[in-house]
Formats: C-alpha cells, sequence, structure tokens
C-alpha cells in the first residue's frame, strides 16, 4: 500500500457535515486516511486528502 496527497475540490453545499465531505471522497474512489478543509469559497471546498491506494 502506499499514501498519496492530493487536493480535491468538492462543491460548496452550504452545510458542511462529516458525512458529507466522506461521501463526497468515497464517490470520487478515494479511501481518505485523513483529511482537512484547506480552502472554502462560494462555490467549492479544496480538501487535502491522504488517500491510501492499494
Amino acid at each position: 500500500m502506499q499514501i498519496e496527497s492530493i487536493i480535491v475540490e468538492i462543491p460548496n453545499n452550504g452545510t458542511p457535515t462529516t458525512e458529507y465531505f466522506e461521501t463526497a471522497l468515497k464517490e470520487k474512489n478515494i479511501s481518505p486516511l485523513r483529511w482537512a478543509i484547506v480552502y472554502v469559497d462560494d462555490k467549492i471546498y479544496k480538501v487535502s486528502v491522504a488517500n491510501l491506494k492499494e
């Protein structure tokens, strides 16, 4: 296994929740080891993700 650090853009839905971000990452086939919001504007969140690649 390898860990890849990536930045992912997720649409801003106005009500950020842990479940919202984890679901959005899974929909992009990302297996997050950890994630953090690093940027926010009216339309997107940028999320830094440690992606566990097999």
